[in-house]
Parts: structure tokens; sequence; C-alpha cells
């Protein structure tokens, strides 16, 4: 799914503990926060996404410039970024799948891909459940992002997650997908302004 590079900063929650899993190959996975040192392998995973995949979530095919790839590994204070590392071929760690949120008023705005080989074992259900867990936790209103309309799988996942979507009413290629975190006293639950305008 597409998403932002910039932020303002929001609320700060605890550090999110890293948890490890067993994956499907018989291995075992981590999910962490994403540090400085992340930014070859970050840059190692993005370069090996498909041309399809790319564009999912860079809205790109060809290669991701540096700059987003530097905001992934270090991402502006109040957002919030993980990883999930898995050993390659060879043993060595690699990082297989990316998520981040940015904040923008009290929103949080998100995005996460998933490696090629990796798609399908519920990393990505893993990453968006730790990023909506850490933006309730940090007080945020709600989250946010954009979907291509022709990333049905996402758009599922999602779905099945509790988020609410429709066509982003600015750009027809993309889905809106957002849900409430905190509801406020007289606010009810929170949605664009003309959410049943648009379909």
């Amino acid at each position: 799914m597409t998403g932002r590079t910039g932020s303002t900063t929001g609320l700060v929650a605890s550090e999110p503990p890293a948890e490890t899993w067993p994956a499907g190959r018989g291995g075992r996975v981590t999910m962490r926060r994403t540090n400085e040192q992340d930014r070859g392998a970050l840059r190692a995973m993005v370069d090996g996404l498909s041309r399809e995949s790319r564009y999912f979530r860079f809205l790109t095919g060809g290669r991701v410039v540096d700059e987003i790839v530097d905001a992934l590994a270090g991402p502006a204070p109040g957002s919030l970024a993980l990883v999930v590392v898995a050993p390659d071929a060879q043993g060595t760690p690699a990082i297989v799948a990316s998520a981040e949120y940015v904040v923008t008023g009290r929103v949080a705005e998100f995005a996460v891909v998933v490696a090629d080989g990796w798609q399908g074992q519920g990393l990505g259900r893993r990453l968006i459940t730790r990023l909506r867990d850490h933006a309730r936790a940090a007080g945020l209103r709600a989250m946010r992002g954009d979907v291509l309309s022709e990333n049905r799988r996402m758009l599922a996942i999602l779905r099945d997650l509790g988020f609410s979507s429709r066509r982003n009413p600015e750009d027809s290629f993309l889905h809106e997908v957002s849900m409430t975190l905190r509801e406020e006293a007289g606010s009810g639950q929170w949605l664009p302004a003309d959410w049943f305008g648009a379909y």
C-alpha cells in the first residue's frame, strides 16, 4: 500500500517490544522497531521487490529513490517504523517486510510492504495490528492509508481488520482506508467530513 514520508509529531507511546514467531518455512521471524543500521537491508528488500509490489507500495515500478528508503530507516519523532527480519538462504538475517506510520495532527498515516516471497504468510496483518495498537496507546485519534484499487489482497486484509474503505475522492485509482482509534467526547466516530458523499 502507498504511504507518505513526512510527519508532524504525535504523543509518545512506550517502545514496542520485539516479537518472534515460527514462520511457514520452518524458521523463525522477528518483528522489531526499525533502526538506522537497517538502511542497507531496507534498500536490498525494496530493490528485490517485483515491479507490481514496488508499484503497490511506492507508486513506481522503477527504482525507489534513496530519500524514501532513508525515511523508512530513520522515521521522524512521533512516528513508528517496524521491520520483520528472517534468515535468508545462507542464514543471514534479512528484512522481509516493513511498515510505518507518520503522524498528521492526531491521525496515523500508515503503509506496509512485504517481500514477494513472504506474501500470504500473515506478516502484513501482524504489522498493521502492531501499528494500530501502538497508535492507540499513543493517544492518536485514527489511522488512515491509501491503497491502490487493484491491490485487492491488501484491501481485503484491511477490511477484515476492521478498517472502513472508500474510493479516494481526489484519485479514483486509490482507496482510502481508515479506522477510529479513540472516540472523543461529542465527536462520534472519526471519519472524513465528506465520507458519505464519496463512493
